[in-house]
């Protein structure tokens, strides 16, 4: 029996996205290990203090007032990925057509994540006890400062919001979304989101200072443009 079509067209697509991640092994991007985060990031606030009081208070108030769709739409929102942005790009933005992007972006995230876990380990910092609350997405409970979902979030957007500018807004709205969902769910403090917003933006910007980043992010900015433009469909023409 042969393969179909849509079985060999996918299997393609994941050998090229395989390609494109061997050919970024090589050199890291950003060297996480070497990121001084007391120097980027204030401690939390500690236990007791009018700020920790309002960090709860704030946290409450929201849990409160969110809807049962807010939940359910954060719940979906915590199987997070840089491919989420297509609700502001446009169904083009996916992994299926774009290799190179999605190749980049698993490196980007993979060092994203080990800066974000260099982070939590130097503040260890509970989670609020609401995280039990709405079941754990999140397969772990961990640390809560900074917010990795939102560390992750501002820095795709931002690489993002660089690629196309005219975007840019959007990108960050949907970023600050997101965010918020972490709070609506009650796995962060507001002031874990706060101090991952600063930590994505320190982030992005470190990645795109990268001499090794230059190069595999002008060909991904290509490919995504490229792909964008042929979504477009053309326009009608009146004689």
């Amino acid at each position: 029996m042969k393969p179909s079509k849509a079985i060999t067209a996918a299997l393609s697509t994941c050998l090229l996205i395989l390609a494109c991640a061997h050919a970024l092994i090589a050199a890291p991007f950003i060297d996480p290990g070497s990121i001084q985060v007391t120097k980027i990031l204030p401690p939390p606030p500690p236990p007791g203090s009018p700020e920790s009081k309002m960090d709860m208070s704030y946290l409450k108030n929201s849990r409160a007032a969110s809807t049962h769709e807010q939940i359910q739409l954060g719940i979906a929102a915590s199987q997070d990925s840089v491919f989420d942005y297509s609700l502001t790009l446009g169904s083009w933005f996916n992994a299926r057509v774009l290799p190179q992007t999605a190749a980049l972006f698993t490196k980007v995230t993979k060092e994203t994540d080990a800066a974000i876990d260099q982070a939590k380990k130097t503040f260890r910092h509970p989670r609020p006890e609401t995280w039990k609350e709405t079941g754990n997405p999140d397969l772990m409970d961990g640390y809560s400062y900074p917010s990795g979902h939102t560390t992750r979030a501002y820095v795709w957007a931002i690489l993002l919001a660089n690629a196309f500018p005219k975007e840019a807004k959007e990108l960050h709205l949907q970023a600050r979304q997101k965010a918020w969902y972490r709070v609506v769910l009650g796995r962060h403090f507001p002031s874990d989101i706060r101090a991952a917003k600063t930590y994505g933006r320190f982030l992005a910007s470190d990645f795109l200072k990268s001499p090794e980043f230059q190069k595999p992010w002008k060909e991904a900015c290509g490919e995504m443009r490229r792909v964008r433009e042929a979504s477009i469909p053309p326009r009608s023409f009146h004689p």
